[in-house]
């Protein structure tokens, strides 16, 4: 019990709220499901509650659906997967973020993307006039926060190595966007899921127009890095093709004043943006925009890793204060010890950035 209660007072704030919306909202869609299927003589074969889920053909009936859609999971294994997600993802960016910026980029990167998907089925209504993209389908679940949450993770700790399975397979951070979406193309193409293959795709496209265009950090909007350009979540046979096609098309929403420009010589640094086979030149603005990420990782690395490098100084003091003769001992033992555990706290650090510093 104790175990228990320590556990849930290391979540923070936040995620707590937010896996509470998630349990309350799941929980009232599937007692509405229950009773539904109850009171009907002839069930319908989905699990549809459009008091909560996002109905593509009532959306105008219930707006409101657009926030509460992505709490509601309609199945036990989404709902169990979306909890352990969000409880182990959100206290890292939580932690990382802050409470305010981690839940503006939930409901910024949730509503668009189901936004889009809904704009999505429409069109797909009107050109195959089958009316059960209208009111046999819903559009529900995390899976597009969840997208959007593996493009924060490429921002935060790109080179960060996961171990699965007692380390039997293990894989960079950067590369969980692309096995998310050859899952989706899978269900697509095996299942016929084409909302979760929307809510994928469209998510952490959503999250990245966010990170790298409007979020704000430390008085700078956007980041010009180019280890975060859109090239780099695909593979490098596709640089060409993407780098061209998100050039212009970042050249036409800065015309229609839809996103911000970069740099003050717009004309040069823009058809630059998503190139990574050139240097930035030393005073650029991406150059400046390198130097300021990599001193951010380096804030960031520092911040989660402070508890641990709050121990030694503590230990040091308690054994100072003993008598005088421990006092000479500790003095001559403590770089030693300092020493080793600054060589722990760097062993613990996600990512070091200062070949990145070096560098620019």
């Amino acid at each position: 019990m104790a175990t228990w209660k320590s556990a849930a007072n290391n979540v923070p704030a936040l995620t707590k709220s937010l896996l509470t919306c998630l349990i309350l909202t799941s929980l009232f869609g599937a007692m509405y499901i229950y009773r539904q299927r109850l009171e009907s003589d002839t069930p319908a074969p989905y699990a549809h509650c459009p008091f909560l889920g996002l109905v593509p053909g009532l959306l105008l009936y219930a707006p409101w659906t657009l926030v509460t859609s992505l709490f509601f999971e309609n199945t036990l294994f989404s709902f169990v997967t979306s909890f352990a997600v969000l409880l182990f993802c959100g206290k890292y960016l939580e932690r990382a973020w802050g409470s305010r910026e981690l839940l503006k980029f939930i409901l910024i990167s949730g509503t668009v993307t189901n936004g889009v998907t809904w704009v999505g089925m429409i069109v797909t209504f009107y050109l195959t006039g089958q009316d059960s993209y209208l009111y046999e389908s819903q559009i529900n679940g995390m899976a597009g926060v969840f997208a959007a949450f593996l493009v924060a993770f490429k921002y935060l700790v790109p080179e960060h190595r996961l171990s699965l399975f007692g380390g039997i397979f293990s894989m960079r951070v950067k590369h969980l966007i692309g096995i998310a979406t050859a899952a989706s193309i899978v269900g697509l193409v095996l299942f016929q899921a084409i909302v979760f293959y929307n809510l994928v795709n469209i998510g952490w496209v959503v999250g990245w127009i966010y990170i790298r265009f409007f979020r704000v950090q430390d008085g700078i909007q956007g980041d010009q890095s180019e280890a975060f350009a859109l090239v780099t979540f695909f593979p490098d046979f596709l640089h060409p093709v993407i780098g061209f096609v998100a050039n212009n098309v970042h050249h036409l929403f800065v015309r229609l004043h839809l996103c911000p420009p970069f740099g003050r010589h717009q004309q040069q640094t823009m058809y630059d943006m998503e190139s990574t086979h050139h240097r930035p030149a030393p005073g650029s603005a991406r150059a400046e925009a390198e130097r300021r990420r990599a001193l951010a990782l380096r804030a960031l690395d520092m911040r989660l890793s402070k508890p641990a490098a709050n121990a030694a100084p503590a230990a040091q003091s308690t054994v100072a204060t003993a008598t005088p003769t421990a006092a000479h001992t500790t003095q001559t033992t403590s770089a030693p010890t300092a020493k080793s555990d600054a060589t722990e706290q760097k062993d613990t650090v996600l990512f070091d950035a200062t070949e990145a510093v070096k560098e620019t």
